[in-house]
């Protein structure tokens, strides 16, 4: 939600008025929903978004030299893959109309009843006049010529993101209107979902901007506004569910991939209990009956981190944030996401925001024409902290700096020219794989807090995080603003049983080996150190552990090459629609192509499951499998414990993996060079050149 700053001030007033505790009345009639399982985000969401840099007027100009800087410099290759255009891309009115839709002195859009009479809404009734499709802001978005076809500017756009091996996020909300006061897709979400989806959109971010009054109820609490007509009977959860609903459907009819849906809804909105519609599914979800709803306020709004994951696949649980550290802090945006540990999995993530590591004043020359706090760009030891604190919370890292050239992103104003391309070190610490690793990791489990809560602001934090293979991150944060601290953790309090054990700094790349405690060295202030203990599973000691090859266990889908086969790719024979059983075979390499993506996930033996990346009515994350002997490598559901759908793979110094299925000792091979060949197990030979697999992406 991005609003102007005296509407932030006004909502976050109102809120310290609600009041705390449990007891909602639950009414019956609806059918909660499963959690979603879209077969999408299976690990946090990795990209850029426009807002926090450019804001309410981005152009198709901009975000394409954000897509080529991205891909020339490293970011796509390091898993920030989504490029996502935020509020202002539309028109301010529908196709339907030829103007824009009317508003209110609240700045809602104007409601009408059955006789075309305006109304108030506030009661739940109202109609919306608008109709049609939305149409990319031609001044922002102009159309262009593709492939000989022309196409409207956020079609463009996908096909050049689709070009560079990238992916491209739209912006919407489930409002009748934008937080900028375009059209919202409320009531329109069968229309626009099928047309994100024609364009090619890949990603959705669904925000929640209801405007109106402040409505006084029957027993006189006085609501700060929440909406008007259907944003007053239906809850966030509910309105989130069709739009993703809508979106399934279109993927369904198009035969494409599922969208990924970020749920943008904050605390700020608690809905109107007397108002909300009694067949709301959010009254009988339940995760939300098990966890109560505060007086005053309506099932499926605050707190999100409850529901989220039933309707989309990451969600904010928290405000907006600016650039101050504190924001993301154990004061700010870090407590929240250890309150809501459940609602993180495959396919379900907190988001704690946009990232401001490396992000630059856009407003000025900061200390010089700009002196605002909630503008002063991070320094580099606050760029570490604030990546930590999102890795160790399985957080998605969504990139708000100005992702550009200097002379891309050079602003003019006042007699200063200054640019706010963000700088080679901030870059850097972007794409630190290690860290990646741990927001990544394939255990989906987040961090928890060593200790008691902090006992001031300033004081120290302490998180751990199981990893995968076995290892155990911890994060040594010093949130004091203004000098250093040196901070440890004794292994009893991390849980660890060992007498030492090994370790990496993964800001400094500094090794050693611990004994009796981490840490105490000296840490910057509002610095980080970040360490992954090799072997620290918690209740066991020793171990050596960060020493598998590098695709297993990272949490991300790979494509795969045999030696000799000119960088053909393993796919699905057939495709993600062809049926569960059939063959494995090489072709050519087509990045995004779900078919040609394979995860690595580590299991306790130390074997590894070969997963694709196909989630279709055919078949869905089938698992790569061998027969008894030499033959075909086929695609079978998952079968716990079958040692024909277990491989072991290895990795030699030049990075080529060799893939040994467990059931047979036979590696994985191709019946030949050409396109179409079928993937195989044949008997171990290190002369043949099939045999050795690189890592395409």
């Amino acid at each position: 939600m991005r609003r102007t700053p005296h509407r932030v001030a006004g909502m976050v007033a109102a809120l310290a008025l609600a009041a705390s505790g449990l007891g909602a009345t639950v009414l019956t009639g609806a059918t909660p929903a499963a959690a979603l399982g879209n077969g999408t985000a299976l690990t946090p969401p990795m990209g850029w978004n426009s807002w926090n840099s450019i804001g309410a007027y981005v152009t198709e100009s901009q975000v394409k030299q954000t897509i080529d800087f991205m891909s020339a410099n490293g970011l796509v290759q390091a898993g920030y893959n989504t490029v996502t255009i935020d509020d202002g891309w539309s028109m301010r009115h529908r196709d339907g109309q030829s103007t824009d839709f009317a508003k209110t002195a609240d700045n809602a859009m104007q409601l009408y009843d059955g006789n075309g009479n305006p109304v108030s809404g506030t009661d739940g009734s109202g109609n919306d006049p608008t109709s049609g499709h939305l149409v990319p802001e031609p001044g922002q978005f102009p159309a262009q010529v593709v492939n000989g076809r022309t196409v409207n500017g956020i079609q463009y756009l996908a096909w050049y993101a689709h070009s560079k091996g990238m992916k491209l996020g739209l912006y919407a909300t489930d409002t009748y209107t934008t937080c900028q006061g375009h059209p919202g897709s409320l009531g329109h979400e069968s229309t626009d979902a099928a047309d994100f989806v024609s364009w090619g959109v890949d990603f959705v971010k669904y925000d929640d901007c209801p405007y109106g009054p402040t409505i006084t109820g029957p027993d006189g609490y006085a609501y700060y506004p929440q909406g008007e007509g259907k944003e007053l009977t239906q809850s966030i959860y509910a309105r989130t569910q069709t739009f993703q609903r809508a979106l399934d459907a279109a993927t369904g009819a198009a035969g494409k991939p599922k969208v990924t849906l970020s749920l943008s809804a904050q605390p700020a909105h608690t809905g109107i209990p007397y108002l909300l519609a009694a067949n709301d599914p959010a009254r009988t979800d339940p995760l939300i009956t098990a966890a109560g709803t505060p007086p005053h306020q309506a099932p499926g709004y605050s707190p999100t981190g409850v529901w989220c994951g039933q309707v989309a696949n990451m969600c904010r649980i928290g405000g907006d944030r600016d650039s101050e550290l504190d924001g993301v802090l154990y004061n700010g945006q870090l407590q929240t996401a250890l309150k809501y540990p459940g609602n993180v999995h495959p396919g379900s993530w907190n988001d704690l925001d946009m990232m401001f590591a490396g992000w630059q004043d856009t407003y000025g020359v900061w200390g010089v024409t700009d002196t605002d706090k909630g503008h002063k760009p991070f320094t580099d030891d606050e760029s570490r902290t604030e990546l930590s604190v999102l890795s160790m919370m399985a957080a998605p890292l969504i990139s708000g700096a100005d992702l550009r050239t200097a002379a891309d992103s050079q602003h003019t104003a006042n007699g200063y020219t200054w640019s706010t391309g963000i700088t080679s070190s901030a870059l850097s610490l972007l794409k630190n794989p290690d860290m990646i690793a741990i927001d990544q990791d394939g255990l989906a489990k987040p961090a928890t807090l060593v200790g008691n809560p902090p006992a001031s602001p300033t004081a120290p934090v302490v998180l751990k995080r199981q990893l995968a293979n076995g290892d155990l991150a911890v994060a040594l944060i010093n949130q004091d603003p203004n000098n250093w601290a040196m901070i440890s953790a004794g292994f009893a309090d991390l849980g660890l049983t060992g007498s030492s054990y090994g370790y990496r700094e993964l800001w400094t790349g500094a090794t050693g080996t611990a004994t009796g405690s981490l840490g105490g060295n000296w840490i910057p202030a509002h610095g980080v150190a970040l360490y992954r203990i090799a072997g620290g599973s918690i209740g066991s000691g020793g171990g050596t552990g960060g020493t598998r090859p590098s695709v297993v266990g990272d949490g991300k889908y790979h494509a795969i090459s045999a030696g000799g086969t000119a960088g053909q790719a393993l796919e699905v024979q057939g495709g993600c629609y062809a049926a569960v059983g059939g063959n494995s075979d090489i072709n050519a390499y087509q990045s995004g192509n779900a078919a040609q993506q394979w995860l690595f996930t580590p299991n306790a033996d130390g074997t590894v499951t070969i997963t694709d990346n196909c989630y279709t009515a055919a078949q869905a994350h089938t698992v790569l499998a061998a027969g008894a002997g030499v033959g075909s490598a086929y695609l079978l559901n998952p079968s716990p414990n079958n040692p024909w759908q277990k491989w072991k793979v290895t990795q030699n110094s030049a990075g080529a993996l060799t893939v040994t299925n467990v059931g047979n000792g036979l590696t994985l091979d191709v019946a030949g060079s050409a396109a179409g060949s079928t993937g195989m197990t044949n008997p171990a030979n290190p002369a043949a050149a099939g045999q050795r697999w690189t890592v395409l992406s």
